[in-house]
């Protein structure tokens, strides 16, 4: 066997190797830098707010899902203002079925987004789809 024959042959045996490796998966939650160098945990949630969602009108009546699309609009901004202050990072918006964002925080300051006015409830985020996935 030749030189270059041996090492294409270790190649193939060493990523051949490195195939049959299973790859761990963390299934710890993400961290994310925190402005005192160290580092905090951070989780994906649904906040679900107090305006109803457009589906509870009929989709004939424009000029009253015209005015609920604007309200539900203040509030997911309103809300995501205050949010964000708390250092959370919007994934998501949903007004036809809910009324409600998906976001990244802090899991610290999750008791302080529960207590915001228009936060109904808070829930895990578990499967989304989003447009430019």
């Amino acid at each position: 066997m030749s030189e270059d024959s041996k090492n294409r042959f270790v190649r193939v045996v060493t990523l051949m190797a490195l195939l049959a490796v299973p790859v761990a998966v963390s299934a710890d939650p993400p961290v994310t830098p925190h402005g005192n160098g160290m580092k905090q945990t951070t989780i994906e949630v649904w906040l679900v707010l107090s305006e109803p969602a457009l589906a509870t009108l009929p989709r004939d009546a424009t000029e009253q899902r015209t005015a609920l699309r604007e309200r539900i609009v203040a509030e997911q901004n309103r809300v995501m203002d205050q949010v964000r202050a708390l250092g959370a990072v919007e994934s998501g918006r949903i007004q036809q079925v809910e009324n409600a964002i998906a976001v990244r925080l802090p899991t610290a300051s999750l008791d302080a987004v529960k207590k915001i006015d228009g936060v109904r409830s808070v829930r895990m985020v578990s499967d989304r789809n989003r447009l430019q996935d």
